[in-house]
């Protein structure tokens, strides 16, 4: 929930570690990790251990040291820096949405054109470089427009889109795996593999170093410590919420795809599912 203080919105904890996990977690990688069995575990961990913990923690640092002080990275970086340093890092990190964002949304609109019941029909839409465009640019302008509207609008779709698109999935997909597991359903997961992977095989060790974009964007949340009640306590739960609830999704949901579906019938739609 939002609180709200006069006419001053402030995010709750939970809104901005939906906003954090919105911002980290691309259900569409797990397939890509799931044909690589109980291994892929270490891979999540391991990133997680050496890359998403140490940037949470400086996030969460850094949060409290300005907690008064607006800006988010370019504060952060600018303090240290100075302003030329900081400015390139706030440039940085909209430039990397500027081009993700296009991205994604063109795999979002491909996936609404499939929810016909015509599979000709969908495939002929889905191909259309107008219908995607059009598409495209209806929900870039529709989140503007929200963004536009102030953070209470913000933190709302932030918070509802965070959890339909994203938590919830990851959670019916967890659950749905159970059951199957419950029902006696066979499983495609051999749970009796190595969990530590082979890095004299070139591919493990490319595998390793792009799971790290898994877990980039946790440090977003950061321009939004002046939005929330207590900063210095509440942002670093907010963030070490999200972190564990990534971790969780990418390790369980991963291993709910290998449980259900066999190995050579996963459709892996590239080597970094995050960017591509």
């Amino acid at each position: 929930m939002m609180k709200s203080t006069g006419n001053v919105v402030k995010l709750s904890v939970f809104t901005l570690a939906v906003m954090n996990v919105t911002a980290v977690v691309s259900l569409r990688g797990l397939p890509a990790e799931a044909v690589y069995g109980l291994s892929s575990a270490f891979y999540y961990l391991f990133a997680a251990i050496v890359f998403l913990i140490p940037t949470s923690l400086v996030a969460a640092e850094l949060a409290a040291m300005f907690q008064d002080k607006q800006g988010g990275v370019f504060r952060w970086v600018g303090e240290a820096f100075g302003k030329k340093w900081g400015f390139l890092a706030i440039w940085l990190q909209w430039i990397e949405s500027t081009i993700w964002y296009p991205t994604v949304l063109t795999f979002g609109a491909v996936s609404i054109a499939f929810i016909g019941m015509n599979d000709v029909h969908d495939m002929t839409l889905a191909s259309n470089k107008y219908y995607t465009l059009i598409i495209v640019l209806i929900i870039y302008w529709l989140a503007t427009f929200i963004s536009l509207k102030g953070l209470g609008w913000v933190g709302k779709v932030a918070k509802i889109g965070g959890l339909i698109g994203t938590i919830i999935p990851a959670a019916l997909l967890i659950v749905l795996g159970i059951i199957y597991l419950a029902m006696g359903g066979p499983s495609n997961l051999d749970f009796h593999s190595d969990f530590f992977p082979d890095f004299s095989k070139f591919d493990n060790l490319v595998l390793a170093a792009s799971i790290f974009l898994f877990y980039a964007g946790m440090e977003m949340g950061g321009i939004h410590v002046k939005d929330m009640d207590n900063p210095s306590v509440n942002y670093p739960k907010a963030v070490f919420i999200g972190a564990l609830i990534t971790v969780l999704i990418f390790v369980l949901g991963t291993f709910s795809l290998g449980i259900i579906i066999p190995e050579k019938d996963i459709n892996l739609t590239g080597s970094d599912p995050k960017f591509s």
